[in-house]
Formats: C-alpha cells, structure tokens, sequence
C-alpha cells in the first residue's frame, strides 16, 4: 500500500501535523507528499529539510487540485500497489487497516470524515445521492456501507445545487484499480481550457467523479473514517458565478476531448447556474 497527500506550499505544515502521524498509523510500504506552487529550487530545499527522508516528494507548479490529483494518480497507477490518498487536514482511524480490508474487493472507495457524518444535513446530502448495500463492523461497531451515484443526469437535479459528477465524500480516496492514460490525458486537456485563474474553483470531488465514470464505475463505495482537522485558510464561501464560469469550461473542454453528451448536460447546467447567479449579482 501506498499513502499519499497533496499541499500547495502554505500548508506543508500540515505533512508533519496529521500526515506523519498517518503513516504512523498504517505503516504504509511508501509515503508520497504531493506539493503544489513550487516553482524555486529554494522551495525544493527547504521541503527536503523539513520532511523526513523516508519520504517520495513530488513538486510541481500545477495551480490546482485537479492537474494535482492528475499526478497523483500517475504516478500510483505506475507501481503495481493499491494506493491511498488523504487530504493533508485529516487524521485516519486507529482502525483504517480494518476498514481496508472490510473493502478489499472495491476498486475504488471513499471515506467521509466523522465529524461530517454526525452532521444531520452534511450527511442527508450525501445520501441523497446514496443507496445502503450493507454493513461492516469495525471494533464492535456496526458502520453503513454506501454507495454514490457520480453522475446526476438531466431532471430534477437541473435545478438543484451541485455538480453532475461527483465522487462522494473524499477526505479519504481508495485507488485499486486505476484509469487509463488516455482518459488522464483527456480529463488534463479539458482543465486547461479553464482561465488559469478559475482552475481552483473546480472542486476535487468533480475530477474524481468523471475518472470515476469514464472507468465505468458509476457507483462509488464509501462510508466513514477519518478526523478533519480544519484549516480555515481560505474563504469558505467561493463567487458563485466564478465557480459556475469555472464548470462552464471543464464542461466544454471535457464535452470536446470525450464527445460525451453527459459533459454535454454537465455545461448546461453551470451555464443555467452562471447567468443566475451573475443576475443576483447585479440585482445587488
């Protein structure tokens, strides 16, 4: 098994926050640390000092979590191991190796962090989107098994918030079975045909959903398993027109690479959401 996070640059403290302390925990054959915005041989010196050298580093100046994620997966998907990636604010359960293998026949899951799942409208959102299949128990205790419907189709979710494509709850992502290269390929060309400057507004969970489903995966395992710790270091709220813009982009980019007439639906609905929110915007 592999473990790996991703960071920009002002949040490598957190590496030796939680994610030290996470290899710590399952004792992983490797620990990989992903750091975006590096673009200095200075910064590269400073990150080898200050990580353990046990460490595989990756830097790169991608700019945002989707080309992030696009070298995550790369690299994973290169070595012959499963491969399991954190968010760089979340601490796993003592009992992840149990969860792990509870899950050994999903090729790819997720897991939501506790703290979420004890949120009564966090978690009606996600399951909305979600069927019970069954149960695992971990230590005694008796845990949901999920699954999350990535692709939303064209009816009453037109008119309702969110994306489309959507892997689910994501502080915890699972890889078993990995996408081509052709389909990294494709989904990389599509985000650079979003403005450099809106590249961030495209969340992870969107990415992820649509490698998710051109691997023929259109349900996504889930349930929880892991601690947030927040880090509170930017907005919590985005522009809604900048991030409908944002999608707009990805849609026409993916609709143009993959001919897909769900990418097609994926543009229609951000554009509907653009002009609402640009509207409201100038009503103010």
């Amino acid at each position: 098994m592999i473990l790996v996070t991703y960071v920009p640059f002002y949040r490598i403290h957190e590496v030796l926050l939680y994610f030290t302390k996470n290899c710590e925990i399952i004792s992983p054959r490797e620990c990989w640390v992903f750091v975006d915005h590096v673009y200095h041989e200075k910064q590269k010196e400073l990150l080898r000092k200050i990580f353990p050298d046990s460490y595989l580093l990756s830097t790169g100046n991608w700019r945002n979590r989707t080309e992030t994620w696009l070298e995550i997966i790369r690299h994973a998907s290169a070595t012959d191991d499963e491969c399991v990636v954190v968010d760089s604010d979340n601490l796993l359960e003592d009992s992840f190796k149990e969860i792990y293998s509870a899950l050994k026949d999903a090729p790819l899951y997720t897991l939501m962090n506790i703290e979420a799942w004890s949120n009564d409208q966090t978690r009606a959102t996600y399951l909305r989107r979600s069927r019970k299949i069954g149960e695992i128990t971990i230590r005694g205790e008796t845990r949901p098994l999920l699954l999350y419907k990535v692709y939303e189709g064209p009816g009453p979710s037109l008119f309702r918030g969110g994306s489309p494509f959507f892997i689910g709850p994501k502080q915890v992502v699972v890889f078993r079975k990995y996408p081509s290269e052709e389909i990294l390929r494709g989904i990389e060309r599509a985000i650079r045909e979003v403005d450099p400057w809106l590249r961030n507004f495209i969340n992870d969970e969107t990415p992820l959903g649509i490698i998710a489903y051109l691997m023929g995966i259109k349900e996504v395992y889930w349930t929880f398993g892991s601690y947030h710790l927040y880090h509170g270091s930017t907005p919590s709220r985005q522009t809604p027109f900048l991030v409908a813009l944002a999608h707009v982009q990805f849609a026409n980019g993916l609709a143009k690479v993959f001919r897909k007439k769900e990418f097609t639906y994926y543009g229609l609905k951000y554009r509907l959401a653009f002009w609402k929110n640009f509207l409201n915007l100038l009503s103010v």
